[in-house]
């Protein structure tokens, strides 16, 4: 009796490894549906990009702990980290990752720390060129509250991938703290984050998905409160999770990124980046496009048949892996170190084809919402940062309540 039972109970279990591999069931999903947890959904990015050729990315690290603050967009039950390690030739190895609420400064919460693994196994090696998704663990995220991601590093780890100008305050110290609720005092800080590219969470099922913000410096924050997150994907991230449509938004900026070119020192173009920065991304629903200012400040022989070729090109790509698309028009610049009244007339043309052409989804008009009514090629004098090219704090919040949220509907 004991042998035919052992004998019904081993065909039971060969027909469901038969169907999960030959018939391709997806784990992940089934897994999902039975215990009714949500989706899987990004809750937060950092585009990353080449290390300098000097500097604290240059370098890399060595026998140091790099802990990096950020905030979620979005709740969740369960949490996953991605890092990357994808402009470096070299192997890069991570003896341990830890994740915890973010408390004061570089120090946690200490009953909230938790270990992350990969394929069950505490350290990580990421081949050059390649990322890693983490394991997941069971963690209370709130979106309130800012998260606390721990790596340490024993070998001397390479020039490193990164996310310079991230308007965040990270922490770095010697030998292994990745657990450790309270900092030595003797430590570096960085505004910048490393390898750190992706955080997701198992989100309520109410959750619709993920909107990327690909853009440059105004969608990075520059001139923002530091360690404030008042950047204007923040701020439609509130909007976002408030409403009757609730999705998490993921920042794609790069501070001085560009529509056409790419730069070591300014990240790979807004159209090589689109797959890693935004198709990759979890659970991503939709895009919102702002850039093309940095390609006229920069390059005065670029026409708008130029930037606007290459928004095109974005748009079909977007559409191409079924997403929707927003196109958000060009904020003023007169007064920067870089105004011309040549690239001003390029400007306005570009916005004219944003706003008339209908190639995208949707506008936001950021130009309206910012300029001043009676200097249109300039700021409103409240909603200038003081460079006359990005908005402050208040102009960054404008920017997010000029989204409209039914588009996403």
């Amino acid at each position: 009796m004991k042998r035919l039972s052992f004998i019904l109970f081993m065909a039971a279990l060969l027909s469901i490894l038969y169907f999960g591999v030959f018939t391709g069931w997806d784990w992940e999903t089934l897994n999902k549906d039975k215990s009714k947890n949500g989706n899987w959904v990004g809750a937060w990015t950092a585009s990353v990009q080449s290390p300098l050729d000097d500097g604290i990315s240059d370098k890399g690290f060595h026998d140091q702990t790099v802990r990096m603050i950020l905030k979620p967009h979005i709740d969740g039950k369960k949490v996953r980290v991605r890092l990357s390690n994808t402009f470096s030739s070299e192997p890069l190895t991570i003896e341990e990752v830890h994740i915890a609420v973010s408390k004061k400064g570089a120090e946690i919460v200490s009953d909230t720390d938790k270990k992350i693994s990969f394929d069950g196994k505490q350290k990580v090696t990421i081949p050059p060129g390649e990322q890693k998704l983490s394991d997941p663990v069971d963690f209370v995220v709130n979106s309130e509250k800012p998260l606390a991601v721990s790596l340490y590093v024993r070998k001397e780890s390479g020039p490193a991938t990164w996310h310079p100008h991230s308007m965040q305050t990270n922490y770095i110290t010697e030998g292994n703290k990745a657990s450790s609720a309270e900092w030595p005092s003797i430590q570096q800080k960085e505004k910048s984050w490393f390898w750190l590219d992706g955080v997701d969470v198992l989100a309520d099922s109410s959750v619709k998905g993920s909107v990327v913000v690909l853009g440059s410096s105004i969608a990075n924050g520059n001139h923002s409160t530091s360690d404030a997150n008042h950047r204007w994907p923040d701020y439609l991230a509130e909007r976002m999770e408030d409403s009757d449509t609730p999705m998490s938004v993921l920042n794609a900026g790069i501070s001085a990124n560009k529509l056409i070119e790419s730069t070591p020192d300014k990240g790979e173009s807004a159209g090589n980046r689109l797959k890693r920065d935004v198709f990759d991304q979890t659970a991503v629903k939709a895009v919102i496009l702002h850039q093309g200012l940095n390609d006229i400040r920069h390059h005065p022989e670029y026409s708008s048949e130029d930037i606007i070729g290459k928004m095109k090109e974005i748009i079909d790509a977007a559409h191409g892996q079924g997403l929707e698309i927003y196109g958000g028009t060009l904020t003023p610049y007169k007064g920067s170190g870089m105004f011309t009244p040549e690239g001003e007339k390029t400007r306005q043309e570009v916005n004219d084809w944003i706003r008339s052409s209908e190639a995208f989804d949707g506008i936001i008009d950021f130009d309206q919402a910012l300029r001043d009514p009676d200097d249109p090629e300039r700021y409103l004098p409240e909603f200038d940062a003081g460079d006359h090219l990005h908005p402050n704090d208040d102009g960054y919040k404008k920017m997010a309540e000029m989204v409209d949220l039914s588009m996403f509907k």
